[in-house]
């Protein structure tokens, strides 16, 4: 390797970096005085002004590193990118910064901004960046385009909403850009990477002011550009290469922005529709800002801001390295993928999504319990295992063919040879199992039980129709693992649809607790007792409140040490009566629900024990009485 190829990756990088150190404290010196000051606010974690707007810092810097790639007389190298690319992209990142530094200083209008980021977006297509192909398929010109402008305006406010914690947005860019560059390493394309390599410089430099605690902050015209130059890079480097080698690894690399956008969108969603639907109000838009972004949950669970940024990096680098191997073992990359997929998933429903799940559970609650004529449940029903077992009809069979590396055709003739068989006797399985009269949001676990029992009957016959005319082994067993595949698909998923009610109830009953300016503390509360009283009483707790405010079921409380730790009824056992001046000192609790059956004795005693603390305790009985014969004349 000659000095040139081995000195031209520092310089790209230095240029970048060094470009970005002279010029960030001298915005920080001006941005005051032009008025490009970020203010504490409600939503805000400084507690006082910060310069803002150091993303022009950024921005030069890039374009100094690019400089320093198109313009010094290197040796031709290989590339997707072009000092012609580096001339259109030039004038249309000016634009998004510009748009980045009047929301600045202005405040622009959500919408106007939108419509600036649609614009900006546009010009780039018709510039020629664009995504062109995803798996190898030519996109018809206004898929490419409509694509294209979603790219750009989705990166761009994934980076400006993330950029609420000193350090975040410009940490996670700089991993985004070193990882999709090293990706860009084992597609051989040296001149891509200097690019990447540009960026990162740039953004590590910045990363000297703007870490915890930051003296200088990206603002929209930080945020802004630095998605927008992601968007444009990874997309440029694309070609025609496989998915992950192409667009996966940059939507990896850029995952927790991201995410934290389709959380945003799912719960302002979420929220419009209670909102509609409860008339308690104004409408909240979806481009209404909140403090439940990810950073500001991890803030409220008592995390300094350098901790948060550390916690996201990390999770960046993970999404990246899943990519980079996906990328690099193609053989594998599916399983990979599935991996990292399920992993994600638990992470999501059990840390991350909380709130989210919250406002839908509410939704699904909302919209389940309007009443609805019996017939309209039935064909609600009938249509939906209808579906689901046509839909698992063809999903068992697509992926049997993928695992023998054939993908067959005439999927639709399958479909017609199969149907009475993988579809009609399972349905009249559900038929002769009552499925369809019984009332689901009331039905014991034995009728949950059966239906999954009478899907997986239906297949077994249907299995064995075909067995009658098998022939050798080979293809016994194949038969046999693929009713057992769709067995496996459609009976918990018909099961699920029945249960739908039930299980959002119990995913409710652990609900987080809700936050923002506008709603009220809630009162945290034990309940004593884990039994099927306790049942009972949760399955009413969404309703309940003290006084007006509403009250958070802190934990259990139980005389069977041996479940202290464990989760019943969805809620945690948090120690043993005899422990209760200790569990309410150190869970804050305001109210002590009595729910199992207790003696005046016991009362009395309780009473003893919780006399320094200012708790309130409440009886909860079910009670039974007789009503008395009409009195005769």
């Amino acid at each position: 390797m000659s000095l040139e190829a081995i000195l031209k990756y520092p310089s790209v990088f230095l240029a970048g970096l060094l470009a970005v150190l002279l010029l960030t404290p001298l915005w920080r010196w001006f941005a005051p005085r032009w008025g490009f000051m970020d203010r504490p606010g409600e939503r805000k974690v400084h507690r006082q002004p910060v310069p803002r707007g150091g993303g022009l810092a950024v921005f030069i810097g890039f374009h100094v590193a690019c400089a320093v790639v198109f313009l010094v007389p290197w040796k031709p190298f290989a590339g997707q990118v072009s000092i012609e690319w580096w001339f259109r992209f030039l004038p249309l990142s000016a634009g998004v910064v510009l748009l980045g530094l009047l929301d600045d200083r202005l405040n622009l209008r959500p919408m106007l901004k939108l419509a600036g980021q649609v614009a900006l977006a546009a010009a780039a297509y018709e510039s020629g960046i664009h995504l062109q192909n995803i798996l190898g398929f030519a996109f018809p010109g206004w898929l490419d385009a409509v694509a294209t402008v979603f790219w750009f305006v989705a990166l761009m406010n994934a980076f400006n909403l993330i950029d609420g914690v000193d350090g975040l947005a410009t940490g996670i860019a700089l991993i985004a850009a070193s990882g999709i560059g090293l990706s860009l390493v084992f597609r051989s394309a040296p001149g891509d990477v200097m690019l990447f390599l540009g960026l990162a410089g740039a953004c590590l430099g910045f990363l000297r002011y703007n870490f915890y605690p930051a003296s200088v902050f990206l603002g929209d015209a930080g945020s802004l550009f630095i998605g927008f130059a992601l968007a444009a890079l990874s997309i440029s480097t694309n070609s025609k290469a496989s998915f992950m080698a192409g667009i996966g690894v940059p939507m990896l690399a850029v995952g927790v922005p991201l995410f934290d956008t389709l959380l945003a969108v799912w719960r302002r969603s979420m929220r419009r529709v209670l909102s509609r639907a409860s008339g308690s109000g104004p409408t909240p838009r979806l481009e209404t800002a909140d403090a439940d972004h990810l950073h500001h949950r991890l803030l409220r669970q008592g995390r300094g801001q350098g901790q948060v940024a550390g916690m996201l990096y990390v999770a960046t680098l993970a999404l990246v390295a899943v990519g980079l191997l996906a990328s690099v073992f193609h053989d594998r990359a599916l399983g990979i993928l599935v991996l990292a997929f399920l992993l994600a998933a638990y992470t999501v429903v059990r840390h991350l999504a909380g709130i989210e799940l919250l406002e839908s559970g509410k939704v699904v609650l909302q919209g389940l319990s309007r009443p609805v004529r019996r017939n309209q449940t039935l064909l609600f029903y009938i249509v939906g295992d209808l579906l689901i077992l046509n839909a698992v009809l063809l999903a068992g069979h697509s992926l049997l063919d993928l695992q023998d590396g054939v993908r067959d055709s005439a999927l639709k003739a399958i479909w017609l040879r199969t149907v009475p068989t993988d579809v009609v006797l399972p349905f009249l399985a559900l038929l002769l199992f009552r499925s369809y009269s019984r009332v689901w949001y009331l039905a014991r676990i034995s009728e949950y039980a059966s239906t999954g029992i009478a899907v997986a009957l239906g297949y077994a016959v249907a299995c064995g129709v075909h067995l009658l005319g098998a022939q050798g082994r080979d293809e016994v067993f194949a038969l046999l693992l693929r009713y057992l595949l769709l067995a496996g698909l459609a009976a918990p998923t018909v099961v699920l649809t029945r249960a739908a009610v039930r299980v959002v109830q119990d995913l409710m009953l652990g609900r987080p607790r809700e936050t923002g300016p506008a709603r009220a503390a809630p009162v945290r509360a034990l309940v004593c007792g884990a039994g099927h009283r306790t049942t009972l009483f949760l399955r009413q707790s969404e309703l309940r409140s003290i006084d007006g405010t509403p009250v958070e079921i802190a934990g259990l409380v139980s005389d069977d040490s041996a479940i202290t730790g464990h989760a019943v009824h969805g809620i945690r056992v948090v120690g043993t009566c005899r422990e209760l001046p200790a569990l309410i000192a150190r869970h804050r609790i305001g109210v002590l629900y009595l729910v199992e059956p207790v003696s005046g004795a016991e009362i009395g005693e309780l009473r003893r024990m919780l006399a320094d603390h200012p708790v309130r305790m409440v009886r909860w009985d079910i009670v039974e009485s007789e009503i008395p014969p009409a009195a005769h004349a």
